[in-house]
């Protein structure tokens, strides 16, 4: 039973990995990802452009008017001199686009999570916190996060027991000492109260 449990989690976790393309927040890492193609792209068109005109130019230091074949060679080097420059600028901007992209998804995959995790907390219930994947940037901030998971959900856990012991001595109060069960309540309810006037930052019972 439990195999059958744990195997769609790890279906899911396996299946991010097998992206042809990894992207998770498209506005960010496509935005970056173009950044860094830019900035590449045009430093190798700009130094080869530089490299270009200065190969060209050597060329034409060359006396070659006498000799049309060899002139014709010179120009078919120069041609491809010229492809071989743009196909290096192609190959630039495709090896940095794939490479941004990669790294980008190290940082946008856990901040999807937390964003996931944080969604689920908003709604009431907490999340199963798992460790990040060994090349995912940003670990140290997911550990404190999951740190903070974790105390959040210890700290509910300990005001649910002590509910319901307080919920227990009043079942006993109704039977029997009902101050008993009062004063349980309150205790409990106080210390809860005091629990979450910290956590506000208020120790007002009205919130002003």
């Amino acid at each position: 039973m439990e195999n059958a449990q744990t195997s769609p989690l790890l279906a899911n976790d396996a299946r991010p990995r097998r992206r042809v393309i990894p992207i998770v927040d498209a506005r960010f890492q496509w935005k970056y990802t173009l950044l860094i193609m830019a900035l590449g792209v045009g430093l190798t068109a700009i130094m080869g452009g530089f490299l270009y005109k200065a190969h060209v130019d050597n060329t034409r230091l060359l006396d070659l008017a006498g000799n049309q074949l060899l002139q014709a060679e010179v120009m078919r080097g120069d041609q491809i001199f010229l492809l071989y420059l743009i196909v290096l600028v192609i190959l630039m901007g495709v090896g940095l686009g794939f490479w941004g992209l990669i790294v980008t998804h190290r940082v946008s995959g856990p901040l999807y999570v937390v964003a996931r995790h944080l969604a689920a907390i908003a709604s009431g219930r907490y999340p199963d916190v798992r460790p990040l994947r060994k090349r995912d940037e940003l670990q140290e901030f997911f550990s404190t996060f999951e740190e903070a998971v974790n105390a959040m959900r210890n700290r509910d856990v300990v005001m649910m027991r002590e509910m319901d012991a307080a919920l227990a001595d009043a079942k006993k109060g109704l039977e029997g000492d009902a101050k008993h069960g009062l004063e349980s309540i309150a205790k409990v309810l106080q210390r809860n109260r005091d629990m979450l006037a910290e956590g506000v930052g208020t120790g007002d019972p009205d919130g002003d």
